[in-house]
């Protein structure tokens, strides 16, 4: 099993894989700047060395970005719209850079313009901020809660997405509690596995690269974005020991994005997971 935790970075990447092998992570996610966006310290090669030395020392593999929430590539907003392109070029750049192999993203939000418009928005930008890529770094779309003026909530608008993209190096990465808070039933074996087949028959297994692994605070379909411990929430120690255990995901790295407030409460969390896992 792939295991890692979405990792603080304010101390350095190489304080960030030296905690990831502290906490006996196979598998890691982190921001490559400040989550609130901004601009983006450059990263000296020695540091970039280093990162990549320990990762590939402590078996740490994948590593992914993700970019800063204040992302939307959704919006019809012009000036907004170049801001998002040129993130996504420069955290593509940093993840190659990194020896990351995803980037992942939010598409953001239509702000009342229309599901549809905001999609043709995002693939808009994503194709804009991709032309001429040629790095290892692979593109993957999050699913997103649906609240409010959202896309990106459906196995549909991801599947739309990915087939206006004109590179073959994109996929998804599925969120759990999003997921859930969607509309998709995660409770038991027998919705876990007509959740991966809904999911599979609309954007295909082969596209589905990483899960955040988050339970949910609120009820399937609230629409809220609110992550829980695993087994504290409506999803449930039944629920994540069906995904967990099943054989379609065995190989699909999973990323913990849960409120802890210490390395000892992600030691026993950690500790839970691979118990729910069987290993």
């Amino acid at each position: 099993m792939r295991l890692g935790i979405h990792t603080r970075i304010n101390q350095g990447f190489v304080k960030a894989a030296e905690r990831m092998a502290r906490l006996q992570c196979n598998a890691c996610q982190m921001f490559s700047r400040s989550p609130r966006g901004g601009k983006a310290r450059a990263l000296s090669q020695e540091e970039v060395n280093q990162f990549r030395d320990l990762c590939m020392k402590n078996d740490i593999n994948p590593v992914a970005i993700h970019i800063p929430y204040v992302l939307n590539l959704a919006t019809s907003d012009p000036e907004m719209h170049q801001y998002a392109v040129d993130m996504v070029k420069e955290d593509m750049s940093r993840a190659n850079l990194l020896g990351a192999s995803y980037l992942v993203l939010h598409m953001g939000s239509h702000k009342g313009d229309g599901t549809e418009k905001g999609l043709a928005q995002v693939a808009k930008a994503l194709n804009e901020a991709i032309k001429n890529y040629h790095g290892e770094a692979m593109l993957l779309l999050e699913n997103t809660s649906g609240a409010g003026s959202e896309v990106g909530s459906t196995f549909e608008q991801l599947k739309y997405v990915l087939d206006e993209l004109k590179i073959p190096r994109a996929g998804i990465c599925f969120d759990t509690c999003h997921g859930f808070a969607a509309g998709y039933d995660l409770t038991d074996k027998a919705k876990v596995d007509e959740t991966l087949r809904k999911l599979d028959e609309v954007v295909s297994l082969a596209n589905l690269k990483l899960i955040h692994a988050n339970d949910s605070m609120f009820p399937l379909g609230s629409t809220k974005d609110r992550h829980a411990v695993i087994g504290q929430g409506y999803i449930g120690e039944k629920g994540f020991k069906a995904i967990f255990r099943h054989p379609l995901l065995k190989n699909v790295p999973f990323i913990l994005e849960i409120p802890v407030d210490s390395d000892e409460d992600w030691e026993r969390n950690l500790k839970a997971v691979r118990r729910l896992a069987g290993s």
